[in-house]
């Protein structure tokens, strides 16, 4: 049978409902009744900005982005490595301290990769990672190869990032993002150079600065740790600037931008220590091996979660709405998803780019005009 009703006449339904409305803290704390103040307290705490960060990066699958990228980095790591350090031996190889600093950095960030003494138990010599024949039509394909993995390496961690902001596509073509990700691959290793060049400065005029100054050695050496971790903390910060706005292509708003620099530096600055700590607590050379490997995953996961942790609380995104309604989402239909098998849900609301089928709700009410804006 034919519906008959007047366009008016249908239901009117909103495939981007508000958030609920929630209580603020003191209203929640003076709810009576302790079933009512507990559900006024976890509504309030849904849309305070640390659960909103929580519920996206787990929303977008964050952990499991992270330990996916834990293993792809591991698997490319001696791609990345052979690439940077034959092009840092290429360019600025010839300075003996500043090789010996370049590698010191390079240890530093992945904590029991590389060896950095005679006595060290690092996994692999720095000096078998350099490709000597790179100018033979071999090693231009070996590095074409290492590099290729570096680039994809870097778009794969831009594609998490994007994900943790809510952007699932980018105009561009696919060469405009292979360069971009190989621009932000370049950025990436410029930062490492510069950190290690800095560090070089300090160690060389610093005993020096502290003689002029009249500054005793206690006080001088604590102040060129702190000023080493500063360097770091300037890496850190220009990786993720980059990353971020360059790789990524998003557009943080400049407030959120620098919390997100503030807690990625401080993230990152302890992993750091930690990483190191536990590859240098173990003395076997057998187990220092095993360790390095474990805690080089273990490390590279709790730095991407710390990552797309900093990208999520710099989203600062809505609180999703939660489905109640199999209706909303035609879950008790087949299919349930949209699909060219069956032309009809196409006509579903759905994401045009990830054909993710979008809710349909009622219409939302209009929101009080004093409603304060999700305050934390």
């Amino acid at each position: 049978m034919a519906d008959d009703r007047e366009p008016e006449d249908e239901p009117q339904v909103d495939t981007n409902p508000a958030p609920p409305q929630a209580p603020g803290f003191s209203e929640a704390a003076r709810t009576g009744g302790a079933t009512s103040r507990a559900k006024a307290l976890a509504s309030w705490w849904k849309q305070i900005r640390i659960a909103r960060t929580l519920q996206r990066y787990g929303m977008r699958y964050g952990g499991l982005m992270a330990s996916g990228m834990a293993l792809t980095t591991m698997l490319s790591l001696t791609a990345v490595l052979t690439v940077a350090i034959t092009v840092f031996m290429a360019v600025l190889g010839g300075n003996a301290q500043l090789k010996a600093s370049f590698i010191d950095a390079l240890d530093q960030a992945l904590p029991g990769i590389l060896k950095t003494g005679s006595s060290s138990t690092g996994l692999l010599d720095p000096d078998s990672l350099v490709q000597s024949d790179a100018s033979s039509i071999t090693g231009i394909i070996a590095l074409l190869v290492a590099a290729w993995s570096a680039i994809t390496l870097v778009g794969n961690l831009a594609k998490a990032i994007q994900s943790m902001f809510g952007i699932v596509a980018l105009p561009g073509n696919g060469v405009v993002r292979i360069l971009r990700n190989a621009l932000g691959a370049v950025c990436l290793g410029v930062c490492l150079v510069a950190s290690s060049g800095l560090s070089i400065v300090m160690n060389i005029f610093g005993d020096w600065l502290n003689s002029a100054l009249g500054i005793s050695p206690g006080i001088g050496r604590i102040g060129l740790v702190a000023t080493g971790l500063a360097i770091s903390a300037v890496a850190d910060v220009a990786s993720l600037v980059l990353l971020v706005r360059l790789v990524a292509g998003i557009r943080v708003p400049r407030k959120d931008l620098r919390w997100g620099m503030a807690f990625f530096a401080v993230g990152s600055a302890l992993l750091r220590q930690l990483g190191t700590s536990a590859v240098g607590a173990v003395d076997d050379a057998l187990l220092a091996s095993a360790t390095a490997v474990i805690t080089l995953i273990l490390w590279i996961n709790l730095l991407v979660r710390v990552l797309l942790y900093v990208c999520a609380w710099m989203a600062n995104p809505p609180q999703s709405v939660a489905v109640g309604d199999p209706d909303a989402v035609h879950f008790t239909e087949r299919p349930n998803f949209v699909t060219m098998s069956r032309p009809a849900t196409l006509d579903w609301p759905h994401n045009a780019v990830t054909g993710e089928v979008q809710p349909v709700m009622a219409v939302r009410p209009e929101a009080p005009e004093n409603q304060d804006p999700l305050p934390i």
